[in-house]
């Protein structure tokens, strides 16, 4: 049987000593690179067994009716937005899961609060400059961070704020009063939780409802010194209410991860800033969750076809043809 492992783009997992236990019971093709649609297609036409990483590779229903052999989708992450799951559903392809990557975009976040407050890639760049700046620094001591969203990542965020000693408070789409308060935080209004927070972040999924969630009219109630951090998806904010709101010093910064459209084109107005920190959506990229991915899809696929105990299927209900 084949397994193909798709968009290993960072070649992580090519030398990755995982891969020989799952050699030993399939023939495994790894790819690194971003190939077209049609290279795509022959790579995958034939294989019993793709591994995604993420949502690299969007599975629509064309791509999925002409998988001749396919047996399972080793999805790594939790998301499924790239897959056409009614085409799956349709032609009885289960979808296996993987944990996602909350911790790691928990810590980007902390690090983006971090290197704000304290000035650290001005400063940086300043004493590469042989400038010894004098500079003061922000506390996060008795600030306030708004969290917009209260899943993982979200509730992640206000563990570590709070042993910071910050001020925690929240909103969400479907957030409530008596959950937040199980998390030990403050349920606020969207409005209140933007016109007191210090650091505003984002962290809900992208659905209709969030779709451009905070534009032109909440970033002109958001405090003047506030760091708005996104790592969450570029569309959940309107960008260019969000570059005009930095460009007119209405908000202190922004630390982003995301953008509306990747990677960002040389002219794009962000790069001209100076009062934001960007990242290439690394939110959840690290070795920890790499290796998760690998792990947990392995433990998947041979559950699947070798103990014929399907673990983690996403559409359980395809099982029982």
């Amino acid at each position: 049987m084949k397994v193909v492992i798709l968009d290993d783009w960072e070649q992580f997992l090519l030398h990755h000593p995982k891969l020989d236990m799952l050699k030993q019971h399939f023939d495994v093709e790894i790819y690194h690179d971003k190939p077209t649609a049609e290279v795509l297609l022959q790579r995958i036409m034939h294989a019993d067994v793709v591994i995604p990483i993420r949502e690299r590779t969007a599975f629509t229903r064309e791509m999925l009716e002409q998988l001749k052999n396919i047996k399972l989708i080793a999805q790594t992450g939790s998301g499924l937005a790239h897959i056409d799951m009614e085409a799956a559903n349709r032609l009885h392809i289960p979808i296996a899961t993987t944990p996602g990557g909350s911790s790691s975009v928990v810590e980007l976040i902390v690090g983006f609060m971090i290197a704000f407050s304290r000035q650290l890639i001005l400063l940086h760049e300043e004493i590469k400059n042989n400038n010894w700046k004098d500079a003061v620094g922000i506390s996060l001591e008795n600030k306030t961070v708004g969290i917009i969203g209260l899943g993982k990542i979200g509730t992640g965020v206000a563990e570590i704020a709070k042993t910071f000693h910050m001020n925690v408070i929240s909103w969400g789409p479907r957030l409530t009063k008596e959950r937040a308060l199980k998390q030990g935080v403050t349920y606020v209004s969207l409005d209140k939780l933007l016109q007191q927070s210090h650091f505003v972040v984002i962290a809900v999924r992208l659905v209709p409802e969030t779709r451009k969630l905070l534009s032109e009219r909440h970033f002109n109630i958001m405090r003047k010194d506030a760091l708005l951090i996104n790592t969450a998806r570029g569309e959940i904010l309107d960008e260019d209410a969000l570059v005009f709101a930095l460009q007119q010093r209405q908000i202190g910064g922004a630390a982003l991860d995301v953008y509306s459209s990747e990677p960002l084109v040389p002219e794009h107005p962000l790069l001209q800033l100076d009062n934001v920190i960007l990242s290439p959506h690394i939110g959840w990229k690290t070795d920890h969750i790499f290796n998760q991915f690998l792990t947990v899809s392995i433990e998947n696929i041979i559950s699947y076809f070798h103990d014929h105990k399907p673990i983690r299927i996403a559409n359980p209900e395809v099982l029982k043809r």
